[in-house]
């Protein structure tokens, strides 16, 4: 029988817990290693949706990439999801920037949407990627970004400079400005930038393509499923989309 410690130590073979930044909470934050696995939950949130969906399906444990314990709890009562987690009895792996790190892992996957060629990795803690466009304009560019990841618009800052170096971050990657110039991108493809970080990407000459957080780190749960789903064949694996962030696509 598969336990929940053989899906922490197949994940941990190819995004190793310990590879995750200083900051983050990851691994199994809820449950017991030892409980049995006939059926897993692949999302991007443990949100109280995904544990209704996970418990309608019948599984034992979510795999998710954002913790689901990230700033210290206070108290763990009805209107919590660790408490709904615990009250059913459903683990909780969660692998969140040791994915992001990864070969193959949420960078790398949204690289190879975006058809990115000569991918390597780059700081901060190997976790972006820079790789060559085959978009010969900052226009063809966004057109694929679009496609390629099911948008009708993105936020965007156009510096005058046709794009060849692109820079990608899954996610959260405005504070990465420097690192990104440093490596010699002139265009960053992330999730999300506040707006001062916009201003400091145009008066430093970056251009920029914010397509959305969940957007750009939802394309990895469909991979890691079928990767749970090819060493696990005896384990059911479902795929859980936050039916909420549809009202915020973009």
């Amino acid at each position: 029988m598969i336990t929940v410690n053989d899906i922490y130590e197949y994940i941990d073979s190819f995004a190793p817990f310990s590879s995750a930044l200083s900051f983050d909470n990851v691994g199994t934050l809820v449950g017991d290693r030892n409980s049995n696995v006939k059926k897993i939950v692949c999302a991007l949130d443990i949100t109280k949706d995904a544990v209704v969906f996970a418990e309608k399906v019948g599984a034992e444990l979510i795999v998710s990439h954002h913790p689901v314990i990230f700033d210290p709890l206070k108290s763990v009562c009805s209107d919590n999801v660790v408490y709904s987690l615990c009250r059913k009895g459903i683990n909780a792996i969660c692998a969140h920037t040791n994915l992001d790190a990864a070969p193959g892992g949420v960078n790398d996957v949204l690289c190879s949407l975006l058809d990115l060629k000569n991918v390597e990795a780059f700081e901060p803690e190997n976790i972006a990627r820079i790789g060559d466009t085959q978009d010969g304009s900052l226009a063809q560019l966004l057109n694929t970004t679009l496609i390629k990841l099911g948008l009708t618009n993105v936020d965007y800052v156009d510096c005058g400079k046709t794009p060849k170096k692109i820079a990608v971050i899954g996610g959260s990657g405005g504070g990465y400005i420097d690192e990104v110039i440093s490596a010699g991108a002139d265009t960053l493809i992330t999730g999300e930038m506040k707006h001062n970080q916009f201003i400091e990407a145009k008066a430093k000459g970056l251009n920029v393509i914010v397509a959305g957080h969940f957007e750009t780190e939802y394309p990895v749960i469909p991979v890691l499923a079928d990767k749970l789903t090819k060493q696990f064949e005896s384990v059911e694996v479902h795929i859980f989309r936050e039916p909420a962030y549809n009202v915020f696509s973009r």
